[in-house]
C-alpha cells in the first residue's frame, strides 16, 4: 500500500484569527508547517503517493507543495463545496480512483504516530477499518471507541458527556480503510466519518483500533495549537534549540527549553524563555520578556515589552513598554503601539493598530 489522503480542506474557524490568513496545516510547529510533520510521518512509513483533499486557501497547499521532491507524489483534488471528512474520499475515488488499501490522515493533527506499524495492525487483523485510537482525559471532545479482547470496536460514541462517556479512549484521526468503505460514505450530501460512517462500518464489518501512547494534539483552538509546539519541543528538543544563524547578545538570559530559528536576533538584556518558539527573523529587542508564547516569523519586539503566555502572527510589530498577558492572539501584521496593555485572552484579528489598552478580558479586536 502507498496511497495515503490527508484531509486539509477546512475552515478551521475555532484557530481564528490565525487561520484567517492560512490554513490551519500550514501553522507552524517548531518552524515546520504541520502538513510537513505529517508528510515526514508518511514518507516514514514509505508512502509513495499523497493526495491532498483542499478547499479554504487552496493555492496556498499548491505553490507551496507542487513540486515537492521527497521521493513521493503529491496530488491536489479541490472541493468545489464543504463535503465534511468523508465526503472528500468519495470525491477523490471519482477523481484518481481508491481500489486498494488507503490511510487517512486529518490535516490538524500533530503526533508522532509509527503509520507503519498501524498499518502492519490493519493488515494483521484483516478488518474493513482501522482506527488509531488515544487515551483523553476528556473524552467529550472527540469520538469514543470500546474494544473487545481482539481490539476490535464493538461501540463507537460520538462526543459523549464526559460522565457518560464508555472510554477513554479517542480517535485520534488516523485511519486505514479497504475501499468497501467508500460505499457506506452518503453520496447525496455532506458528511462525517466519526457520524455518518464508523458507525455503520462497526454495524456491518470489522473495524479495529490501534492505540497509539505517544504524542498526540488534535489542534482545535489556540491553546491546543500552542501545547502541540510545546509537545513537540520537550520531545524534540528538551535542552532546547538554538539555531547558529541567530544573534543573541551575550547580556540575554536563556531559559530553557525554547526554539529559536533561522536569523533571530536578541538585543541585550534581553530574557527568552522557558517553552518559548520565535520564528525566522524575529527580533526581541533590549530588555524585553518573553515567556510561554509562540512568535512567528518577522516579528518584531521592541524594548522593555513583557509577552508571557501568547501567539503573535507573522510580521506583526510589538511597541516599547508593551504587555501582552496569557491567552492574547494576535493575528498577522498587528501593530501594538508603545505602552499598550492587553489583558488576558484578547484577540486581535490581523492587519490591526491597536493604539489604546484593552483592559477587557477576552475582548476581539475587530
Amino acid at each position: 500500500m502507498s496511497r495515503c489522503i490527508i484531509l486539509a480542506g477546512g475552515y478551521a474557524t475555532r484557530l481564528r484569527p490565525l487561520t484567517l490568513t492560512k490554513p490551519k496545516p500550514l501553522l507552524p510547529i517548531l518552524g515546520k508547517p504541520l502538513i510537513e510533520w505529517i508528510i515526514d510521518l508518511l514518507v516514514s512509513a514509505n508512502i509513495k503517493e499523497i493526495v491532498l483533499s483542499v478547499r479554504y486557501l487552496s493555492n496556498m497547499f499548491k505553490e507551496k507543495y507542487g513540486n515537492i521532491d521527497r521521493g513521493i507524489e503529491i496530488k491536489f483534488v479541490e472541493e468545489t463545496k464543504p463535503l465534511g471528512d468523508a465526503g472528500p474520499l468519495r470525491l477523490i475515488d471519482e477523481v484518481i480512483g481508491l481500489d486498494s488499501t488507503f490511510v487517512v490522515v486529518y490535516g490538524d493533527v500533530f503526533s508522532d504516530v509509527d503509520i507503519a506499524k498501524v498499518i502492519e495492525f490493519h493488515k494483521k487483523c484483516g478488518g474493513i477499518a482501522t482506527l488509531t485510537l488515544v487515551s483523553v482525559e476528556d473524552p467529550s471532545r472527540y469520538g469514543v471507541a470500546v474494544l473487545d479482547d481482539s481490539q476490535r470496536i464493538v461501540r463507537f460514541v460520538e462526543k459523549p458527556r464526559r460522565e457518560e462517556a464508555p472510554s477513554n479512549l479517542a480517535n485520534a484521526g488516523i485511519y486505514v480503510f479497504e475501499p468497501e468503505v467508500l460505499k457506506y460514505i452518503p453520496s447525496d450530501r455532506a458528511s462525517k466519518l466519526a457520524k455518518d460512517v464508523i458507525p455503520k462500518l462497526i454495524e456491518h464489518g470489522d473495524v479495529y483500533g490501534y492505540i497509539h501512547t505517544g504524542i498526540w494534539n488534535d489542534i482545535g483552538v489556540p491553546q491546543d495549537y500552542m501545547k502541540a509546539n510545546f509537545d513537540a519541543l520537550r520531545k524534540f528538543y528538551p535542552n532546547g534549540f538554538i539555531d547558529p544563524s541567530a544573534s543573541i547578545d551575550d547580556s540575554v538570559e536563556i531559559v530553557q527549553p525554547v526554539y529559536i530559528s533561522k536569523n533571530v536576533v536578541i538585543e541585550r538584556d534581553a530574557k527568552v524563555g522557558p517553552y518559548t518558539v520565535l520564528g525566522n527573523n524575529v527580533v526581541i529587542r533590549g530588555g524585553s520578556r518573553v515567556c510561554n508564547s509562540v512568535v512567528f516569523d518577522g516579528t518584531v519586539i521592541d524594548c522593555h515589552s513583557y509577552i508571557e503566555g501568547a501567539i503573535i502572527g507573522e510580521r506583526s510589530y510589538i511597541g516599547r513598554w508593551v504587555r501582552i498577558e496569557s491567552g492574547c492572539v494576535l493575528g498577522d501584521q498587528v501593530a501594538v503601539s508603545d505602552e499598550v496593555y492587553l489583558a488576558k485572552g484578547v484577540v486581535v484579528l490581523p492587519f490591526k493598530e491597536v493604539e489604546i489598552s484593552v483592559y477587557e478580558s477576552g475582548k476581539v479586536i475587530l
